[in-house]
């Protein structure tokens, strides 16, 4: 649900990618691991997945912790390492080589596809003259995203943590954004999923944010919304 009242009309609206405008696939799920782990020799239980995602979220935040906001190339990699070894690991070299796999497929494409309520919502900002931007901690060519997905209309702006060698929630990639769409932070928005990374790093550089909360899972007195279709209305359209 959105907060009243709404922000007001922004010159610029940075969306983060993964889990908010792009939706991962099955093979990154319970059953595309398993897959993916058994044709290396292991055999997974799909069934611990609710603790692999506490394994992942606790090396995400591991990392986070010892790297700060640089660019972490090897997240990937340790995200997939730590979800192989909570649903039963096995064989170093299979688990290794299954991890490996994973982010191959990671940085494919064709492994996503765009939520349903999101050309809608660039539709409706770019008519109403809002610039639409990506800002994404990734190693992925953004502009390959951008052509993949038939949004080159729509983004104008793409600044990917890979690219300049910092990631969000840090100050310098949201100027990066910033200064490629030409616009102050106080005129600008900037729409995720993840309350430390996008929300309070785009709050902190004086800029708008809004948290997109598709699961329901936080009661923050932020403003959130559960659906790229309330973001119109949350920015004052």
């Amino acid at each position: 649900m959105v907060a009243t009242p709404a922000l007001p009309k922004p010159e610029l609206a940075l969306f983060d990618v993964d889990y908010t405008v792009l939706e991962p696939g099955p093979v990154f799920g319970p059953e595309g691991y398993r897959a993916i782990a058994a044709r290396h020799g292991l055999t997974l239980d799909p069934s611990r997945w609710a603790e692999a995602e506490r394994a992942a979220y606790a090396v995400v935040k591991a990392r986070r912790a010892e790297l700060g906001a640089v660019h972490d190339e090897g997240a990937y990699l340790a995200i997939a390492l730590a979800v192989i070894g909570a649903l039963g690991g096995g064989a170093p070299d299979a688990v290794a080589a299954s991890a490996d796999a994973v982010v191959a497929e990671w940085v494919r494409a064709e492994n996503f596809t765009l939520y349903d309520d999101v050309l809608p919502c660039f539709v409706r900002l770019r008519a109403a003259g809002v610039k639409v931007g990506l800002v994404s901690n990734t190693s992925r060519d953004l502009g390959e995203i951008v052509a993949s997905f038939g949004l080159g209309d729509h983004v104008k702006v793409a600044v990917a943590s890979a690219e300049i060698g910092l990631a969000k929630p840090s100050p310098e990639i949201f100027g990066v954004a910033l200064e490629r769409g030409g616009v102050a932070a106080g005129a600008a928005v900037m729409i995720g999923d993840s309350v430390e990374d996008d929300v309070k790093g785009a709050l902190a550089c004086g800029m708008n944010a809004i948290l997109l909360d598709r699961a329901g899972r936080y009661d923050l007195p932020l403003l959130t919304v559960r659906s790229l279709a309330e973001v119109p209305a949350a920015l004052s359209l």
